[in-house]
C-alpha cells in the first residue's frame, strides 16, 4: 500500500466525521446521517486509493476543507441546541 498525505488525511477525516456523527448529542437525524455517510465515504476512498498500485487519483481541496467545516457545524448544532434549551423558561400559555 502507498500511504501519502492525501490518503492519510482522507482516512483521518472519515474517522473524525464518523465519530462526530455517532457520538455528538442533540443533533438531528439528517445531520447525523450526512456525517456518517460522508465519514464512511472518505474512509473507504482513502483506503481504496492507498491499495492501488497504478493509476492517477485526485483528491480535491474539499477533502481538507469539508470535514473541518462539517465538524464545526456539527459541534455548533449540538452545543447550540443544548444551550438554547437550557436557559429558556417553559411556556404555560399565560
Amino acid at each position: 500500500m502507498h500511504w501519502g498525505v492525501h490518503e492519510v488525511f482522507s482516512v483521518i477525516s472519515g474517522i473524525v466525521l464518523l465519530v462526530c456523527g455517532l457520538m455528538l448529542p442533540d443533533i438531528t437525524v439528517k445531520d447525523r446521517s450526512w456525517s456518517v455517510l460522508g465519514g464512511a465515504f472518505l474512509l473507504v476512498y482513502g483506503v481504496y486509493v492507498a491499495k492501488q498500485t497504478s493509476g492517477t487519483y485526485y483528491f480535491p481541496v474539499a477533502v481538507f476543507i469539508i470535514p473541518a467545516g462539517a465538524v464545526l457545524y456539527l459541534l455548533a448544532a449540538a452545543f447550540g441546541a443544548t444551550r438554547s434549551g437550557a436557559g429558556g423558561t417553559p411556556d404555560d400559555g399565560e
